[in-house]
């Protein structure tokens, strides 16, 4: 059976000198697009550069893509933040948010040592669960500071009207020039559907088919209801799930990510 799964290289032939093409990208496609830190960042954005000499595009997102992408924003302004404070001239700190601070560090350095040991090279090493605090070690520092400024003494608050709010604002207007949310209750998108009404328990069964991650679920699932052909992602929860539910339909992935699915899905 041929496989639906599409190397960059063959999807740029495949596409090429088409006019109004329609494109599902996936969130870790626009988080290595717009992060030049991210190790992918150079392969995901000369793709998309030849994607948009090639061929007329038009990308869409859907809510649950949008949101997977802010908060990873969130979580790098917040890491960097915080990791920035000892070097803020007139920003004091209780000690005890300074130790909670200092054990969160050593954490994030043991899981890049651990990861180094593992692959045996920190060579382009990146990986937004190694560099990034999590969303529960935010959570702790966030905990160990005041909600307001306290003399010197900088806030939780004040800390996120800093580094935050500005940095997510532009992030949200970037992603949105980008590419169009999708929603089967636009008017202007009743093209783009086979149904409008949108069976989101669905979901549900696509998460159970294949234990993918629900987030992952939702968005096939949008996929999965439009007449769009082509999703763009680096997911390998989202590639195997459209492998086996959404046969009738195209993802794309780097060329050299494709053997990582000859031996899992080889009687697919």
């Amino acid at each position: 059976m041929a496989s639906n799964r599409l190397g960059f290289n063959q999807f740029l032939k495949k596409i090429a000198g088409q006019k109004d093409l329609n494109i599902i990208i996936d969130s870790n496609m626009l988080i290595a697009n717009f992060d030049q830190s991210h190790t992918n960042f150079e392969l995901v954005s000369g793709f998309i550069d030849k994607l948009e000499e090639s061929a007329e595009v038009e990308y869409y997102t859907t809510v649950t893509t949008k949101a997977e992408y802010l908060d990873y924003q969130r979580r790098r302004f917040l890491t960097e933040a915080i990791f920035s404070l000892s070097s803020l001239d007139n920003v004091d700190l209780q000690a005890s948010t300074k130790q909670v601070i200092y054990q969160m560090k050593m954490r994030r350095g043991k899981r890049v040592s651990d990861e180094i040991k593992r692959i045996g090279s920190d060579d382009d090493l990146f990986n937004s669960s190694l560099n990034y605090l999590r969303d529960s070690e935010l959570k702790e520092i966030k905990k160990a500071f005041r909600a307001r400024d306290v003399q010197k003494e900088i806030g939780w608050l004040k800390l996120c009207e800093l580094f935050l709010v500005d940095n997510i604002e532009k992030q949200e207007e970037l992603v949105d020039e980008f590419c169009t949310y999708l929603s089967a209750h636009d008017d202007k998108q009743s093209h783009l559907f086979n149904n409008r009404s949108i069976d989101w328990k669905q979901a549900t069964s696509l998460s159970s088919t294949t234990g993918m991650g629900y987030s992952d679920a939702l968005i096939l699932n949008m996929f999965s209801e439009t007449k769009m052909d082509y999703i763009l992602t680096l997911d390998y929860d989202l590639i195997y799930g459209v492998s086996i539910c959404a046969k009738d339909k195209f993802v794309v992935l780097p060329d050299n990510r494709l053997g990582d699915f000859k031996s899992s899905l080889k009687r697919m």
